[in-house]
């Protein structure tokens, strides 16, 4: 288990088309992520000795803001796009580039339930079922809803303003690093996508589509490729690959092209808080690749 792995956003643009490759790696566990926010952490984010050969911990390669943008509590209409195409909704969020409906999965995606397979029998000896259950399902909401269609992707909003509203999903420990990970000034931040490069290559003509009544991405697929001890021997991580599109203006990219393939391979890591039921991140590894459809 190494635990030298190089850590930081490094894109690598593709031969052709477009295209960019981006690992953000940090350490899931209780060491000293966020003492030196400009110092990026050693990773140590790989399943301990026992765990299965297939979650060994390594990707899996399957504007301006407005001051008063704000996220919705409450349910929001559910839209076409996640109608058709299966994906669930978590809500409305207002930007400085329009509303949109953040995707969440939906009700009954299998990847809500966790096959045995996946999981690390040693789990099972610190933790419930339930309580296992209860945090993969904690990690992988934080990756769909804010890792991929988080309004940091597009820079609808502030890295100031996702973290007022986030800050509290985020341990304690980890605060220097996580902020520093959000305005590093990568197109992808460390914690959540943050795919700017289109607007720099092709400006206004490749943007995503923002209607009250529709969300970003129009299909989404995830497998949960792994749940684990992390190294902390606390924290429980919980591996899965997506593949996504987004839509975006028509003719954008490419010719022809209106919409945004999106490749990813996410890592997250949470442990216990103080309330029942609350669990805090720990840490991440990303990896996104993202070309025009």
């Amino acid at each position: 288990m190494s635990r030298n792995i190089p850590t930081g956003p490094r894109p690598a643009s593709a031969a052709a088309g477009l295209a960019l490759l981006v690992t953000v790696l940090s350490a899931c566990g209780t060491d000293p992520a966020g003492t030196d926010a400009s110092s990026p952490p050693a990773a140590s984010s790989s399943p301990s000795a026992t765990a299965s050969d297939k979650a060994t911990g390594k990707p899996s390669g399957k504007a301006q803001p407005s001051p008063s943008a704000t996220r919705t509590k409450t349910p929001a209409p559910t839209s076409s796009a996640s109608a058709v195409n299966g994906l669930g909704v978590k809500g409305t969020v207002e930007t400085a580039h329009g509303t949109y409906l953040q995707i969440s999965l939906a009700e009954d995606d299998p990847a809500w339930t966790l096959d045995p397979a996946v999981v690390e029998p040693k789990l099972l000896s610190l933790y419930s079922q339930a309580e296992i259950e209860e945090a993969h399902r904690t990690n992988l909401t934080f990756m769909v809803e804010e890792g991929l269609d988080s309004p940091l992707n597009g820079g609808a909003w502030t890295p100031e303003e996702w973290w007022a509203e986030n800050e509290n999903r985020i341990a304690p420990e980890l605060h220097g690093t996580a902020r520093q990970s959000l305005s590093d000034g990568s197109p992808f931040g460390g914690m959540v996508m943050q795919s700017t490069f289109h607007h720099e290559r092709y400006g206004d003509s490749y943007r995503y589509i923002y209607e009250p009544d529709r969300s970003r991405f129009t299909a989404l697929e995830v497998e949960v490729l792994g749940v684990w001890l992390a190294d902390d021997g606390e924290s429980i991580v919980t591996e899965i690959s997506a593949s996504a599109e987004m839509e975006v203006a028509p003719g954008a990219g490419e010719p022809g092209t209106d919409a945004q393939i999106v490749q990813a391979s996410m890592t997250l890591c949470s442990r216990p808080g103080e309330s029942s039921g609350d669990w805090l991140i720990t840490s991440w590894r990303n990896l996104f690749q993202v070309t025009a459809g």
